[in-house]
């Protein structure tokens, strides 16, 4: 028998999730989404523009929101079904992001969870914030 984690969680608990963005990273979203914008791999481009360098694609930055819905909050049977963003500051390859999601609201009913999402680069400066809605799957017998 499956075990079913969602009436444990609690409004305010939190799971987090760290990941160092690395060029590869960039080259391998520039491939899977065709993205090819100078703005983000192409260094005398970007250095005429308010950034001075290149910055990466924000939602590359936001694609770890995923991994903490999927894997931490609320993990498995997780349905992502709803996430507003904002993009605050740009991400850039070196930067050591942290991917936080916390439990704003709880429907036992519905099985959902509203949770805020916050991306922060390693000086804890806030890069992506939004707010996910996630249906918790009941499991399997």
């Amino acid at each position: 028998m499956a075990q079913d984690r969602f009436e444990d969680i609690q409004e305010g608990d939190t799971a987090e999730v760290t990941h160092m963005i690395v060029e590869a990273d960039l080259e391998t979203f520039v491939r899977l989404t065709g993205d090819d914008n100078p703005l983000h791999v192409d260094p005398q481009y970007a250095q005429r523009t308010q950034y001075g360098d290149r910055i990466v694609h924000g939602m590359l930055a936001a694609s770890f929101i995923s991994t903490v819905i999927g894997t931490r909050l609320p993990g498995p049977g997780a349905l992502w079904f709803e996430q507003h963003l904002r993009f605050a500051a740009p991400t850039r390859v070196g930067d050591t992001i942290r991917v936080v999601a916390r439990v704003k609201h709880k429907s036992d009913a519905l099985r959902v969870l509203v949770l805020d999402t916050t991306v922060y680069n390693q000086m804890d400066e806030t890069l992506i914030e939004g707010e996910a809605k996630v249906k918790v799957l009941p499991p399997v017998e």
